[in-house]
C-alpha cells in the first residue's frame, strides 16, 4: 500500500519514538483530561481502517490506539516492528518486550498486551467500533477499563480518496476489464452442439473454465482472483451473488461479475457484464435495455452535491414505469430490482459511500460503483456495473469496457 495514504486522516503525527519517564506521565496526565482514544484491533471489519491509518498488514492481529491529538500507537510483535516503523515511521511502537520489561520471554495473548498498553498510556476509557472483538472488551472493563461503544467511522475520509488512491483503484479496474475481454472471448470462441451446449475445442464450457480464464488474466497484472468470482448462467443469474456452476449454455443470460484486489495496494475493483452466447431471446434483450438506460440515467445524476438514496430512486421507479416489477418477499423469492444501486469500493469492496436508500450527499473524490439489475428466477439475471469517480464537474468512469449482451 503507498504510505502517504493514511496521512490525510490524522493531525501532528507525534515525532517520537520513546516513551518513558517525565515524558510519559505528562502524556498520561493529557490523555486523563481529554476525550478516550480510539482502539482498534486489526482483524475482522477493522483490518482496513488499520491498514489504512498506517499502511500495515499482517498475518497475525495487532492494536492500532488513536489518541485524541491524532497519535498513532501501534501495538506490534517483535517480528513485525522493523517493518513498521518502516512503513508507519510517525507511529510510536510498542511491543510486548518493551510493555513487560525484565520479564521472562512469554507468549503473551493480545487481551494482556492491550490492556498494558493502555494502563501505559494512562486511558481510563477507550472508545471502539460495533466491530470490535468482544472478549477484548470484556477483560478490559473486568481490568477497570471503560469500553464505549461508538458508531463513527474512526476515519471518515476513507469515502473521500486522494488521487493515489483512486490510481490504485482505477488500476484494479483495468485489470478487471482485461479479465472481463477474455472471459467473453472465450465464451464468444464456443460452438453450440445440437443441445444447445457450449463447447470449447471439443469439450463443454463450464462456469469454472471461464473463472479460470479470469484468475489468469488477473493474476498476470498482479491482482488477486479473491474467491466468489461470478459466472452464472439462467436461474443461477438470478441469485445476485451465486458464483455459478456447470456447463453454459447458448441462448441463456450469463452474469459475469469480476472484483479484483491489487495484490500491491490492497485496493479494489469491481465490474459486471451480462452476455449471451448466440441469438438472445427477446425478453432479454428487453430486460437488458432496460437495465442498460438505467444505469445511463443513474450516470447522467452523478455529481458533487446529489443525494446518494435520490439516484436509487429515481433507478427504482424507471424500472416500475417500464413495467419490472419487484418483489421483496418471502424470503427466497425476491424479484426484480432487489439490491442497492451501488456501494463505495477502496481497501474493502463493499464500504462508505452507498447509492441505496439512505441520506448522505455525495463528494467529489468519491469512488462507487452503479450497477442496476433486474432478477426473474424464470429467466435469469442482468447486471450491468462499472467503477466511477465523482469528480468536481460530475464523475468518471474508471476503466471502460463494451457493454453488448450478444456475443
Amino acid at each position: 500500500m503507498t504510505r502517504i495514504f493514511w496521512l490525510k486522516t490524522l493531525k501532528n503525527p507525534l515525532k517520537i519514538r520513546s516513551f518513558t519517564g517525565p515524558q510519559a506521565r505528562n502524556y498520561q496526565q493529557n490523555m486523563k483530561k481529554s476525550t478516550a482514544p480510539r482502539l482498534l484491533i486489526s482483524t475482522g471489519m477493522e483490518e482496513n481502517d488499520v491498514r489504512y491509518a498506517t499502511g500495515l498488514s499482517a498475518p497475525d492481529p495487532f492494536c492500532l490506539l488513536v489518541d485524541p491529538a491524532g497519535h498513532l500507537h501501534l501495538l506490534v510483535s517483535a517480528l513485525e516492528a522493523a517493518r513498521a516503523r518502516h512503513t508507519c515511521p510517525r507511529a510510536i511502537l510498542h511491543t510486548p518486550a518493551d510493555l513487560f520489561p525484565g520479564e521472562t520471554p512469554v507468549r503473551r495473548r493480545l487481551e494482556e498486551q492491550v490492556l498494558a498498553l493502555v494502563r501505559r498510556l494512562g486511558c481510563a476509557a477507550v472508545q471502539v467500533g460495533p466491530h470490535f472483538p468482544l472478549g477484548l472488551a470484556r477483560t478490559l472493563e473486568a481490568c477497570g477499563v471503560k469500553v464505549r461503544m461508538t458508531n463513527a467511522p474512526p476515519f471518515p475520509r476513507r469515502a473521500v480518496k486522494s488521487p493515489e488512491e483512486i490510481a490504485a483503484i482505477a488500476k484494479a479496474q483495468r485489470a478487471a476489464v482485461v479479465a472481463m475481454r477474455a472471459a467473453i472471448q472465450c465464451i464468444h470462441s464456443a460452438t453450440i452442439d445440437p443441445g444447445g451446449i457450449l463447447k470449447l475445442r471439443g469439450r463443454t464450457l463450464t462456469s469454472t473454465h471461464v473463472k479460470e480464464v479470469i484468475e489468469l488474466a488477473l493474476l498476470a497484472r498482479r491482482c488477486a482472483p479473491e474467491q466468489g468470482t461470478i459466472v452464472a448462467i439462467g436461474p443461477q443469474a438470478a441469485r445476485p451473488h451465486d458464483s455459478g456452476s456447470g456447463p453454459l449454455r447458448a441462448g441463456v443470460p450469463i452474469v459475469i461479475d469480476i472484483f479484483p484486489r491489487d495484490k500491491d495496494t490492497g485496493y479494489w475493483g469491481d465490474l459486471t457484464r451480462t452476455v449471451v452466447r448466440g441469438p438472445a431471446p427477446a425478453s432479454i434483450r428487453k430486460i437488458h435495455c432496460a437495465v442498460l438506460r438505467a444505469q445511463q440515467l443513474a450516470l447522467a445524476m452523478l455529481r458533487p452535491g446529489v443525494e446518494a438514496r435520490a439516484v436509487h430512486c429515481a433507478v427504482a421507479a424507471f424500472f416500475r414505469q417500464a413495467g419490472f416489477d419487484t418483489r421483496l418477499a418471502p424470503p427466497g423469492r425476491e424479484c426484480g430490482f432487489i439490491h442497492s444501486l451501488g456501494h463505495g469500493l477502496g481497501l474493502d469492496i463493499h464500504e462508505s459511500p452507498g447509492l441505496r436508500h439512505e441520506p448522505g450527499r455525495l463528494v467529489a473524490g468519491n469512488v462507487l460503483t452503479v450497477e442496476p439489475g433486474l432478477y426473474y428466477p424464470a429467466l435469469g439475471g442482468v447486471r450491468i456495473e462499472d467503477t466511477v469517480v465523482i469528480t468536481p464537474a460530475g464523475h468518471k468512469i474508471l476503466a471502460t469496457c463494451p457493454k453488448k449482451l450478444e456475443t
